[in-house]
């Protein structure tokens, strides 16, 4: 597991710049440049969302360049498609599952069966890592989910609501 905490533990600034940019899937080059996918984006982008100084953002690469641990990991970061928000406008279903604790075993199986058992096909499940705060997980169906079923998922020990994306 990384170590914000150790390698940032006297740069705060730092340590949220880096964990904004893992959260996000946001990729580093060999030479301090941002990517998201193959299109650049500039620091001074990043320190807006942020509402810091842009040169933190230099700061905070040149940190994550210098770590052997952290350079391989965010220059080999990659983004993917999420279909969370945009499932209605497909025709798909989507709920959110927010868990009890999210290093719980077993979620993901438990929710995939309650859904696979009723015929219903599941195309895309993404969580967050548990080390994230307020972590959680989406399930995109192929169809929305009837009640019954979403009744079914909140009766799981690991799960503490489930919110349905219309």
């Amino acid at each position: 597991m990384l170590d914000f905490d150790r390698t940032f533990s006297r740069k705060k600034g730092q340590a949220a710049v880096a964990q904004f940019m893992l959260k996000n899937a946001i990729r580093l080059s060999a030479e301090g440049e941002i990517f998201i996918g193959d299109i650049e984006i500039p620091h001074t982008s990043i320190a807006r969302i942020l509402g810091v100084d842009r040169r933190l953002i230099g700061e905070t690469i040149n940190t994550i360049l210098n770590n052997d641990k952290f350079r391989k990991i965010f220059l080999n970061l990659n983004s993917t498609l999420l279909l969370r928000d945009v499932a209605p406008e497909l025709g798909f279903g989507a709920i959110e599952i927010i868990p009890e604790d999210a290093a719980s075993k077993g979620i993901i199986a438990s929710v995939s069966a309650i859904i696979a058992d009723a015929g219903i096909s599941i195309r895309q499940i993404t969580t967050d890592d548990p080390m994230f705060k307020n972590a959680e997980m989406s399930v995109v169906t192929e169809e929305p989910l009837p009640r019954e079923l979403i009744d079914e998922i909140l009766k799981l020990p690991e799960v503490k609501k489930v919110i349905v994306i219309s």
